[in-house]
C-alpha cells in the first residue's frame, strides 16, 4: 500500500480534477506489475497496472489507494477490469466519496468472488484532499496562498508587489495552481498585476487551468492577459447582478465566461461562487489574492488549508498586509491554524497549514 501511495503521487500536478489513486499487483511476495492515474481520459491505476501484468494475473493480490471505479465516464468501469483479469483478492485504501460510489464496487467485486478488504486508512483521504472534501461538501477545496515579507506584507506601499519571493517560491506556487486545477483572484489584483495565472515552466504540461476572478463591477479590461489567454484557459469572471451588458460581451467575444452570483453585503457570495467552480467541474481552488479576499475567505470560514511564502525581507508599516480587515477585537476570535509542513525553498521560506482540528490529525500522521 506504501508503494500504491507513491505511484498515487506521480499524478498530483496532471490528474485534476479527478483523484490520485496508485495501484499495485502481486502474487507470493513478486509484484507483477504497477500505475497510477496520470490525467483525465487516460487509463485509470488498476487498468494501467493490469496491463503491466498482461495475461498473468490469475489468483494476484491487487493493492490499490482508492475504491475502484463502477461507473462509465471517459474511460470504462475498473471493475470490469478486475473481474476480468481473475485477480482474487483487493485490498482498497479507502472507499471513494463520491456519490456513485461509497462501497458499491467493493459489493459488486464481492459479488464476483473476488476477496475485497477496505482499510478506510485517513491517510488516503488526506492525500486527496481536494476531491475527498468536494465530493463531500459539495464545493470545492479551497488552499489560500500567499507570498509575503517577513512583517507580513504582500506589497510595498505603491502596490508594487513584484517580485516578493524568488522564481524558486513562484514556481512552486505555479505547482500548486496545477495540482488545484484552478485558480482564484479579487480584481483588485487582476488590474494591480494583469497576471496570467497559469502553471507554466513544470516538468509535465498540466490540464488547463480554470482562471477566475472575483469582479463584482466587472472591471476586467479587454486588454487584459487574462481576456487576451481566455481561449487557452478557462476564464471566469463572477460579477454582481448589475453589469455594463456591453462590456460584458465585449469580454465575452474574448471568450470570458461573465457569470453573475448574488452579493453578500461585503463583497460577491462566496459559496455561491465554489458552487458554480464545482459546477464546472472544479474539485480545488488555489486562492492568492489579495489580501482583502484572502480576509473574505478566512472570515466566511472557507479556507481548507494555508500556504505561506516567506521572503528574507521586510517593507514596513507602510506595505500592504498579506490579510485585509477582519474587525475582530479579541484574540478568542482569530482563526487558528496549525504548522503542518515548513520547506525552505532556494533562501524563502514555504509554511503549510490547516485549521487547527485537520492540522492536530495531520501532526499525528506524520508522526506514526
Amino acid at each position: 500500500m506504501d508503494r500504491a501511495r507513491d505511484l498515487a503521487e506521480r499524478g498530483r500536478y496532471t490528474v485534476a480534477p479527478n483523484p490520485l489513486v496508485g495501484a499495485v499487483v502481486v502474487r507470493d511476495g513478486e509484484v507483477l506489475g504497477e500505475g497510477w492515474h496520470a490525467r483525465t481520459g487516460l487509463d485509470h491505476a488498476e487498468v494501467s497496472a493490469l496491463k503491466q501484468v498482461g495475461t498473468g494475473a490469475a489468483g494476484a493480490t491487487m493493492y490499490v489507494t482508492l475504491e475502484p471505479c463502477n461507473h462509465h465516464g471517459r474511460t470504462p468501469p475498473c471493475t470490469e477490469a478486475i473481474i476480468r483479469s481473475g485477480i482474487s483478492r483487493v485490498v482498497i485504501g479507502h472507499l471513494d466519496p463520491d456519490p456513485r460510489m461509497r462501497g458499491r464496487s467493493v459489493e459488486l467485486l464481492r459479488s464476483a468472488g473476488i476477496e475485497v478488504e477496505v482499510l478506510d486508512d485517513p491517510g488516503f483521504g488526506r492525500q486527496n484532499e481536494q476531491f475527498f472534501t468536494a465530493m463531500r461538501e459539495g464545493r470545492p477545496f479551497v488552499h489560500l496562498k500567499l507570498a509575503a515579507t517577513l512583517d507580513g506584507r504582500i506589497a510595498a506601499a505603491n502596490g508594487d508587489s513584484q517580485w516578493v519571493t524568488g522564481e524558486a517560491a513562484r514556481l512552486r506556487a505555479r505547482m500548486l495552481r496545477a495540482e488545484a486545477g484552478a485558480v482564484l483572484v479579487g480584481a483588485g489584483t487582476a488590474r494591480a498585476d494583469d497576471p496570467l495565472l497559469t502553471a507554466r515552466g513544470l516538468p509535465e504540461e498540466p490540464p488547463r487551468i480554470t482562471r477566475a476572478v472575483l469582479d463584482p463591477r466587472l472591471s476586467l479590461g479587454p486588454e487584459s492577459q487574462l481576456a487576451r489567454t481566455a481561449r487557452e484557459n478557462p476564464v471566469v469572471a463572477f460579477t454582481g447582478k448589475l453589469v455594463d451588458r456591453n462590456r460584458a460581451r465585449t469580454l465575452e467575444t474574448l471568450g470570458v465566461e461573465v457569470v453573475p452570483v448574488p452579493e453578500a453585503g461585503d463583497g460577491l457570495d462566496l459559496e455561491a461562487v465554489l458552487r458554480e467552480l464545482q459546477r464546472r467541474g472544479v474539485r480545488g481552488v488555489l486562492v492568492e489574492g489579495g489580501g482583502e479576499t484572502a480576509a473574505r475567505f478566512v472570515k466566511k470560514g472557507l479556507v481548507d488549508k494555508l500556504t505561506l511564502f516567506y521572503a528574507p525581507r521586510l517593507l514596513g508599516a507602510e506595505g500592504i498586509p498579506m490579510i485585509g480587515k477582519l474587525r475582530l477585537t479579541r484574540m478568542a476570535q482569530a482563526s487558528g491554524f496549525g504548522v503542518a509542513n515548513v520547506d525552505l525553498i532556494d533562501g524563502d521560506l514555504a509554511v503549510t497549514l490547516y485549521p487547527t482540528p485537520i492540522a492536530e490529525e495531520e501532526r499525528v500522521h506524520r508522526a506514526g
